[in-house]
């Protein structure tokens, strides 16, 4: 786990303490870990999103043989613009996870060629509690995706992402939370997953 931080750091840059102070705490069960990076990252420089990630690992992000191995819940604290349509929030993702896998492999796969990653998204109802209200928020959207690429950091091989996004606006801000896990939709990850998310858009709230 260590060893996945320091390569998102090395690559991305961490985030300045007066911004970290400016947001809502991502809290995650003991055992996970996490950190804050910037946007656009330094591996996805093309991005338009602006802004902050915060991140929280699960405990087996990096054991392949883990019931929670690559799972991990974000959210992008970003500027007003761009808005955040279903084709930006598409294409932001895959200049983000092209970028990572590009600079975490660095050559070692010759013929990758990250071009070829997709991800598929399909707008849901959402499943989050409490269930936001206009007056909370502004345009929420929500897509369950999965995104095809080549896992990077410990397998090194293809991988289906599954991804459950969830979009929104307030106070002038735009939102993304994404959980993020190989494993299927009704395991005890997801639980934990979207109990994250949904302590987020709580606190939000309050």
């Amino acid at each position: 786990m260590l060893r996945l931080v320091a390569v998102i750091l090395l690559i991305s840059g961490t985030l300045g303490a007066a911004d970290e102070a400016n947001s809502v705490k991502l809290a995650a069960p003991e055992g996970w870990s996490g950190e804050t990076i910037t946007l656009p990252p330094g591996f996805a420089p093309d991005m338009r999103l602006k802004g902050s990630e915060h991140i929280r690992f699960a405990p087996g992000m990096m054991r392949p043989a883990s019931d929670s191995f690559f799972s991990y819940a974000f959210v992008f604290e970003l500027q007003p613009k761009p808005d955040l349509t279903e084709a930006v929030i598409k294409d932001e993702f895959l200049k983000y996870y092209r970028g990572l896998c590009q600079k975490v492999l660095d050559g070692k796969i010759p013929d990758l060629d990250p071009s070829k990653f997709t991800l598929e998204l399909q707008r849901l109802k959402s499943d989050s509690k409490p269930e936001p209200t206009k007056k909370d928020t502004d345009a929420a959207m929500q897509y369950a995706g999965t995104l095809d690429w080549v896992e990077p950091f410990a397998t090194k091989k293809p991988q289906k992402l599954h991804l459950e996004i969830r979009t929104w606006t307030r106070n002038g801000r735009n939102y993304i939370f994404a959980c993020a896990s190989p494993q299927a939709r009704d395991t005890a990850i997801w639980k934990q997953l979207r109990a994250i998310r949904d302590d987020y858009l709580k606190k939000q709230t309050e």
